[in-house]
């Protein structure tokens, strides 16, 4: 009878999880990826590389969220599933869902390699860091995350559900996933965030005079170093939790297991499925936290668009209170006349 409750329990709350977090995940990561957007985008921020690759993740990050998560929200929740009465939807779905999260991750992996280059003694790597061979690498790597996923769209069909192919493609698709799109960006991440550390740690033995403007660049650059080494190192521990419960899964697949597993696995299916679109919906959350500077140019940002409507409120107040006054001038100029007349 415990063993029954617990599994009831385990089925409950993994449904309660299913429903309500999605809904926040999307909510507060659609309205973070906007407030990236209009950070990043500032006179200070924009001609910098590394904003760059960060606008191109906030990019990503909102097609993940407002496109691979809500139809699986309402697949999940409400049993609403577009992809089974189009193959073509089905093919478009299973690919954008697998790519989009994919080259959002391969942006974070430039950004921290961007912050490796710029922090490099060398000024071979540090000439990497500029904003025209940053829009030249975001290109060639843009391809190739859009060609690499290309085989979910063809080996995608409708059976009578939107499902990959099995048998061997199912194999290839697990040791895909495993390697290309979760060990090997992350591991990447964490070479160039480490190497990162070091550059800085021997920048600091070396004492050279700086002018004020070198100071405020050198100012920008150390928070974008924070900024970037915050996403990577909260990006790979939940991307980690996702990857470990897949490896799990995937060495015990052919084993028996009881009903309280079976609950088990399925409420931690669940659970770290959330985790891994939590990952994409963070990135501003995480700027605002851990970047004085960040938090500055945001409020900044604000305000003056704020400032900018308020101008317009007031002139067409004024216009509205002019044209008021000239027309109740110009009736009591009429009853004036018809008076004397």
């Amino acid at each position: 009878m415990n063993s029954d409750s617990t599994v009831n329990f385990l089925a409950y709350f993994g449904d309660k999880i299913n429903f309500y977090f999605p809904i926040i995940i999307i909510t507060f990561g659609t309205i973070g990826c906007f407030c990236s957007f209009i950070t990043f985008t500032s006179r200070k921020l924009r001609k910098t590389s590394c904003s760059l690759y960060f606008i191109g993740e906030a990019l990503f990050d909102l097609v993940t969220l407002d496109f691979g998560t809500v139809t699986r929200f309402l697949y999940d929740n409400y049993g609403y599933d577009v992809q089974i009465q189009s193959e073509i939807f089905c093919k478009l779905r299973m690919y954008i869902a697998n790519a989009s999260p994919a080259i959002a991750t391969c942006f974070i992996v430039l950004a921290a390699m961007d912050r490796f280059m710029s922090t490099s003694s060398k000024p071979v790597y540090r000439s990497f860091a500029t904003i025209k061979r940053a829009k030249c690498i975001a290109a060639f790597s843009l391809s190739i995350c859009l060609l690499s996923y290309l085989h979910y769209m063809i080996f995608a069909d409708l059976k009578p559900m939107c499902i990959l192919q099995k048998g061997a493609y199912s194999v290839f698709t697990i040791v895909f996933s495993i390697i290309w799109t979760s060990f090997i960006p992350h591991f990447l991440m964490l070479c160039f965030g480490f190497g990162t550390q070091y550059h800085l740690r021997m920048t600091r033995r070396r004492v050279l005079p700086i002018n004020s403007q070198q100071r405020r660049l050198q100012r920008i650059e150390t928070q974008l170093i924070t900024m970037t080494l915050f996403q990577v190192s909260l990006s790979s521990l939940l991307i980690l939790t996702r990857m470990s419960y897949y490896s799990y899964n995937v060495i015990a697949s052919g084993t028996d297991r009881t009903a309280y597993e079976e609950a088990l696995d399925k409420f931690f299916a669940k659970l770290t499925t959330q985790f891994f679109y939590l990952n994409y919906a963070k990135s501003f959350y995480v700027y605002i936290l851990c970047s004085k500077y960040f938090r500055t140019l945001f409020i900044e940002r604000i305000k003056k668009n704020y400032r900018r409507l308020i101008p317009c409120r007031t002139n067409n107040t004024d216009r509205r209170q002019r044209n008021s006054n000239a027309y109740i001038n110009r009736s009591l100029q009429a009853r004036h006349v018809q008076r004397n007349a």
